[in-house]
């Protein structure tokens, strides 16, 4: 272990109050990384697991880079330190010269739910070959959010025809982003104004992503998909559970995204999604930091 400290924040005994100690900066072992830590995104649910190693190969020392939390194996339990350690390597991208650090860290959970609500949940196939247009819409329910936004992104990357529903403030900055139509969520015509504008598109959406899974917000997707979606029938991924308050719609594959997968037993997807197609679009642009702070 280094002799040189930093500060770090740390929960020294269960439910007490974070406080502010030193630790040793630690070296890193085999397939693992130590980061300096400049910005970090507080998560909805920053869950802690001591299970996981990185694989560093392909990083250098000083390497600018984001990752996500969920993948650092924590010795001792503090949160956060000046530096951290022990990261998978799919769990970090290195980012351009030209963002900030408070702009790459919007990506880390953004990127693992949309990216594994699009390609895991709703089976939606890597683009590692040429990309053939999709027949199908895709609803994004909420995509005023950080998840919503590059869920936008990725899905445009891809082809698709993205119908999502957001405030009306954000609605031409979600078309920039690559959306084809925007909804007022508010609106008591959503769901028939959404499947009317799929099918004057000629793109009937059978595949949905609620990233907010209320029992509002579930029966309007669910609706959507069902009434827009060929023989009735289609794909909604939920950030949550389905909320038992509602009976389920027959008829369509309903599932609960696990963000978490990108590093368990979808990590070659995860791979991929963090090393290859994040890295490549920020340096081409194609993606970027959203919403805007």
């Amino acid at each position: 272990m280094s002799t040189e400290t930093n500060y770090a924040t740390s929960v020294e005994a269960p439910y007490a109050r974070l406080t502010t100690v030193t630790r040793p900066i630690p070296v890193p072992g085999d397939k693992e990384l130590v980061v300096r830590n400049h910005a970090i995104a507080v998560n909805p649910a920053d869950p802690y697991k001591n299970w996981f190693y990185a694989d560093p190969s392909r990083f250098g020392i000083s390497d600018r880079i984001r990752w996500r939390y969920l993948h650092a194996r924590q010795r001792p339990r503090s949160f956060p330190n000046l530096y951290n350690s022990h990261l998978k390597s799919i769990a970090a991208t290195r980012i351009p010269d030209s963002m900030n650090f408070e702009d790459g860290a919007v990506f880390p959970m953004a990127l693992a739910t949309s990216g594994m609500a699009l390609f895991v949940d709703l089976g939606i196939p890597l683009p590692t070959s040429p990309i053939v247009v999709p027949s199908s819409g895709l609803l994004i329910w909420g995509a005023g959010s950080s998840v919503g936004t590059t869920a936008i992104q990725i899905a445009k990357k891809l082809g698709f025809k993205v119908f999502p529903t957001a405030s009306p403030s954000h609605h031409q900055y979600l078309k920039s982003l690559g959306a084809f139509e925007v909804f007022d969520y508010r609106d008591p015509a959503v769901v028939d104004n959404i499947v009317a504008s799929a099918t004057a598109a000629g793109t009937p959406i059978s595949l949905g992503f609620d990233t907010i899974t209320e029992e509002d917000t579930a029966q309007k997707s669910s609706n959507v998909v069902l009434y827009s979606s060929t023989n009735g029938s289609g794909k909604l991924v939920l950030v949550n559970e389905w909320p038992k308050s509602i009976a389920k719609p027959d008829g369509l594959q309903i599932s609960q995204n696990m963000a978490f997968r990108h590093g368990s037993d979808k990590a070659d997807i995860g791979e991929w999604l963090f090393n290859d197609f994040l890295r490549e679009a920020l340096e081409d642009g194609t993606t970027v930091p959203a919403p805007k702070g």
